[in-house]
């Protein structure tokens, strides 16, 4: 863990470095730094009672800019220093640096990101991931161009491609190691000025990195972007996606301790092939932004193949007041974790959040957070023959949360001179 901390900082101290070679813009900062409570009535998403957790935590900000006449960077470490012990659980530590940077030229906008992010598998994907809680480290780069052709014609194409470990204990099989790449171009064609037609394709690629199981997976989803008013946006587009499932090796013969899934060597070939969809209503007005959502779409996992989700979300922002902010989040989302044979296995999860922010001063804010997760998944009690006899195993977490940081004056790196 210490190792993975100063790996972190060594990222950050080398970009912040490169300052120097770049004098045409304006460097500079605007760090924050903060402590947070938690409280957790089942951190870990376990099965067993008497799990509630209270943690304190030291938050560590550094946002780093640079802005030119085109050209546009954003560093952007963070820390969190828990003492929560290991990753098992949502509320423990984990360190975080993201680069962004953009070149604007008069028709075209050219993005890069790359992140590298160590954290619980909890903390980043605890909904997907069940009730596993171990370190995930995580590499990603994405590459992201949108080019204007004329006043009504635009192609975005997006490339990203990402690389996840899991510190999964030596002899226990639960979550895989993956690599996925993938580009997506998507046309867009300006009907009128309150309508974009839209026609989104993608390939993808996920590959565990033991070589053990891949999906190939392709998509096409014609839309549109309509304008209805001053205040409501609507974006909605459906399609077809197909993947292809190999597997060298692996077939699911049951659960260890009534929980983790067990396989046994096989090859084997299967498909997931169904439709995709996105649905986007916003209504946003001076102080309130209205946000529903519904979609369908392959992700990759770490459950040995892509799967499929399938998410319903309501959103809602109130700026009470420049000082007072309020938020609240609803979801449910569906995961189908595909197994060999054409079987899946569909895990349910709901979240609910509700989450208020307050500046007491300009440099200080005081945020407080409740929110509440129930899921649900297939169960094979023990004694019982393979793929026969389960049952519906659901688990619970209520979590509370406060706040208090401070944010420090921007500081600019440029030298004054004369």
């Amino acid at each position: 863990m210490t190792s993975g901390r100063w790996r972190a900082l060594g990222w950050t101290l080398t970009v912040l470095g490169m300052t120097n070679a770049c004098r045409a813009g304006i460097w500079g900062s605007t760090p924050d730094l903060g402590v947070s409570a938690d409280y957790n009535s089942n951190p870990a998403l376990l099965t067993t009672p008497d799990t509630a957790e209270t943690h304190g935590a030291l938050l560590l900000d550094a946002p780093t800019t640079y802005v030119g006449d085109a050209f546009k960077l954003n560093i952007a470490p963070s820390f969190r220093f828990s003492n929560s012990q290991g990753y098992s659980a949502v509320d423990s530590d984990y360190e975080h640096l993201n680069v962004l940077g953009e070149f604007d030229s008069e028709l075209s906008v050219l993005k890069a990101s790359a992140a590298v992010d160590r954290d619980s598998s909890l903390y980043n994907a605890g909904l997907l991931n069940g009730n596993i809680g171990v370190r995930r480290d995580t590499v990603l780069a994405d590459v992201n161009w949108d080019r204007q052709f004329s006043e009504r014609f635009e192609i975005d194409t997006d490339v990203d491609a990402t690389r996840v470990r899991y510190s999964v204990p030596d002899g226990v099989v639960t979550l895989t190691n993956y690599k996925y790449a993938s580009i997506a171009p998507t046309l867009s064609w300006a009907e009128t000025e309150q309508l974009k037609l839209t026609l989104n394709a993608s390939v993808g690629r996920y590959n565990s990195l033991d070589g053990t199981t891949e999906s190939r997976s392709a998509s096409l989803q014609p839309g549109f972007v309509d304008v209805l008013s001053e205040l409501w946006t609507l974006t909605a587009s459906a399609g077809y996606s197909r993947a292809l499932d190999n597997a060298e090796g692996l077939e699911l013969i049951g659960y260890e301790f009534g929980i983790f899934p067990v396989f046994e060597r096989v090859d084997s070939e299967s498909t997931q092939n169904g439709t995709v969809f996105l649905g986007n209503l916003t209504r946003k007005s001076e102080r309130l932004t209205l946000t529903a959502i519904a979609s369908r779409q392959l992700l990759p996992t770490g459950f040995n193949y892509l799967s499929r989700q399938t998410a319903y979300e309501l959103s809602v922002n109130w700026q009470e007041s420049e000082r007072v902010n309020v938020t609240g989040d609803v979801r449910h989302v569906q995961y189908q974790q595909p197994n060999t044979g054409n079987s899946s296995t569909d895990v349910n999860v709901t979240y609910a959040l509700l989450a208020a922010s307050w500046q007491w001063t300009p440099h200080w804010t005081v945020s407080v957070s409740a929110n509440r997760i129930m899921e649900s998944y297939p169960y094979q009690p023990a004694g019982t023959l393979p793929g026969s006899g389960l049952q519906n195993l659901g688990v619970r977490n209520t979590g509370f949360s406060i706040s208090c940081k401070r944010q420090f004056d921007f500081t600019s790196f440029q030298q004054i001179r004369p």
